[in-house]
């Protein structure tokens, strides 16, 4: 059974820790099991579905979301929004700073690392590093258990501070 806090939709056993902002709550969907640490934003104008058993580290950004900027005889302002929804599959991992940018798919079991920026899509169990996002090395994808985060706060989710925009 899915919750709905604050617009978006979380599963059971997720956590969003404090100072986590989210643009357009209503197109974001979080699986099970998720730990969101602070400081991340999340602009879900495009879409954004975070799966089962992910954790995102502080300071990440997840876009979905970009100025149109065509157009030179116009302000970038002005020119309006183009949407491409993000995905991280189950079992990833975002560290520290990294971004995602509007149209990617992280896929299943994917790590990425702290202050990334990932500009296309990753392979299944890659680790991808820099910037852009390059894979630096594979996970093995056999028999992957998917324990609770212990990373994260064991007193329960902290809704109180948390931002929507």
């Amino acid at each position: 059974m899915r919750r709905s806090f604050y617009g978006f939709h979380a599963g059971p056993s997720t956590r969003v820790l404090e100072n986590v902002i989210v643009y357009h709550p209503e197109r974001l969907l979080i699986g099970t099991n998720v730990g969101i640490t602070s400081g991340t934003q999340i602009n879900a104008g495009g879409g954004v579905t975070i799966e089962d058993n992910v954790l995102i580290g502080p300071g990440c950004f997840l876009w979905s979301q970009n100025h149109t900027y065509r157009s030179s005889c116009k302000t970038i302002a002005s020119q309006g929004y183009t949407y491409s929804p993000v995905i991280i599959e189950a079992d990833s991992w975002i560290g520290a700073g990294a971004i995602i940018l509007p149209g990617v798919s992280i896929r299943r079991g994917t790590v990425v690392a702290a202050g990334a920026v990932v500009t296309k899509d990753t392979e299944p169990f890659t680790v991808v590093a820099g910037i852009p996002a390059r894979p630096i090395g594979r996970r093995e994808s056999s028999a992957i258990e998917s324990p609770p985060p212990t990373s994260l706060s064991s007193s329960g989710p902290i809704y109180s501070c948390f931002r929507n925009v």
